[in-house]
């Protein structure tokens, strides 16, 4: 129930942080901090969460390819979708979707496949001592690996890369290491350090932070200032280790019981994310953005809560049956090859 829970607060702030990222130009102090606060951590414990549940995709010497075909195909409609409707929103539809380059929202699900069929080159090590060392082994190399491979957002490698030691860390964690760091001397330190990071980049980002921005978005190398170039690996390692203290941080202070509204939208993610990009792109086609004063709070404020009250409404079971049925739609032949 608390990782539930721990879903349906990231949900709610993958759809604020959406539709704050059109007033970013703005450079206001409010909604920089915002932004930055929610994508300092959000992927990174989603990413989490997303490994620890895939465990059930490889056991015995047998891959369930079910889950991996749904996420290809739900890239490839998601990614047709959002080509037309940011093409509304942007004033340009090119001649056809680009499935090769993503770096917008479908890039998770094309990435969550690219993960899970690698499971199989690391399951091994999931139950031992040396999964410890080989995550930390993933957090170095992906700081350094961007260094040598350079393809940006090509098939959205440079995200796989930069959010995959996430992933693995999930996978390779168990519900008793949960519960045993949840009761440990170190959860209270880390939750403190967590409230401190998270104000720190609400307030700070601005003045202080803003510099290193690129970071958070797993972002090719190339895209970072030149003064930079020493210290890229430097600077994403101090990300992974405020990202994991922040994600470390909800977890802990997270309540292990049902959340009525909350605990709801955790089981429903999928849905959530799936529906609310392409109606924050139609709704700037609307003119929305037009009626927003980035330099007024109230309209900050005002477009996060309908942030918020959007997420319920797409958490329902209307919206959820459908894109579960649209989910599915290969169930039938999988079923039907797995049988022979």
């Amino acid at each position: 129930m608390r990782l539930d829970n721990v879903r349906g607060v990231l949900i709610i702030l993958v759809v604020i942080g959406h539709f704050l990222l059109p007033l970013l130009s703005s450079e206001t102090r409010l909604v920089i901090g915002l932004i930055y606060l929610i994508y300092a951590f959000h992927m990174p414990c989603f990413v989490m969460l997303s490994g620890y549940y895939s465990k059930s995709i490889y056991s015995d010497g047998r891959f369930r390819w079910g889950k991996v075909v749904q996420m290809l195909w739900l890239y490839v409609v998601y990614e047709t979708v959002v080509y037309f409707t940011e093409g509304l929103a942007y004033g340009y539809v090119g001649p056809m979707p680009n499935f090769l380059h993503e770096n917008g929202a479908p890039w998770y699900l094309l990435a969550l496949a690219v993960w899970e069929l690698s499971i199989p080159i690391f399951h091994g090590f999931r139950g031992k001592r040396s999964s410890i060392y080989v995550t930390i082994a993933m957090f170095i190399a992906a700081s350094f690996l961007k260094y040598v491979i350079q393809i940006d957002d090509f098939l959205s490698m440079d995200r796989i890369i930069t959010f995959m030691p996430f992933f693995y860390l999930g996978y390779f964690s168990s519900q008793l290491q949960l519960d045993k760091y949840l009761i440990s001397r170190y959860r209270r330190p880390v939750d403190y350090a967590a409230c401190f990071f998270a104000v720190f980049i609400l307030l700070g980002m601005k003045t202080l932070l803003f510099k290193y921005n690129l970071v958070v978005y797993g972002a090719d190398y190339r895209r970072y200032a030149p003064d930079m170039e020493a210290w890229k690996w430097l600077i994403n390692l101090i990300w992974y280790a405020v990202a994991l203290c922040m994600s470390l941080g909800l977890i802990g202070i997270m309540l292990n019981r049902r959340m009525l509204i909350i605990t709801k939208l955790g089981m429903n993610t999928l849905p959530i994310y799936f529906i609310h990009r392409p109606i924050r792109d139609l709704l700037e086609f609307a003119g929305l953005y037009e009626m927003i004063d980035p330099f007024n709070r109230l309209h900050v404020l005002m477009l996060v809560v309908f942030s918020i009250l959007l997420t319920i409404i797409l958490g329902n079971g209307l919206v959820s049956g459908g894109i579960n049925r649209l989910r599915s739609v290969f169930d039938p032949l999988l079923e039907k090859h797995n049988a022979l």
